[in-house]
């Protein structure tokens, strides 16, 4: 069975770890364009959400415990950026092929039904909302995926601050 070095240069271990962090964040993808088609992948959605920065948490401290504990906090946060950038440009591919490809309506569906449950908003932005779906003036494909990958980027930026300190705050013990 394959093996990740955590002891090795930390930008071969990102990337290395970004592939199995996109699978997710792909998984991810998925479940959420197709929630409303199934509305039980909503569940999952929120499950995946909440684990990616658990699964970042704990890619960090295997860092950290590979390195008997001598891995500094900015080592530990570059390592979930990085990460989490690898695999946002997985999830980016995946997201861009389902939403082209598999429902090229998405988006419309998503504004439709914002738009049916009677949200609190003024008259004039509703109006705006009807006339972006009867244009067709929503973001495509490709845009939403990069506004994906930004999201994911920025969220790994700062949840990679979090959960760097809290990989270095466990304790480590020497055996």
């Amino acid at each position: 069975m394959y093996r990740i070095d955590f002891k090795k240069n930390i930008y071969s271990l990102s990337a290395e770890l970004g592939i199995p962090f996109g699978i997710l964040l792909s998984v991810l993808a998925v479940t959420f364009v197709f929630y409303d088609k199934m509305p039980l992948l909503s569940l999952l959605t929120l499950f995946l959400l909440l684990l990616a920065p658990v699964v970042l948490c704990i890619f960090q401290r295997k860092r950290f415990v590979a390195l008997d504990g001598f891995a500094i906090y900015s080592e530990l946060w570059i390592l979930a950026i990085f990460t989490t950038l690898g695999g946002a440009l997985i999830m980016v591919l995946v997201s861009y092929l389902i939403i082209n490809f598999l429902r090229p309506d998405f988006l419309y569906d998503q504004m439709r039904i914002f738009l049916d449950n009677k949200p609190d908003i003024d008259a004039e932005t509703a109006k705006t909302l009807e006339k972006m779906i009867t244009h067709r003036a929503l973001p495509s494909a490709f845009e939403f995926s990069m506004m994906l990958f930004w999201l994911f980027a920025c969220l790994g930026s700062l949840g990679g601050a979090i959960t760097a300190f809290i990989a270095e705050k466990i304790p480590y013990k020497q055996h």
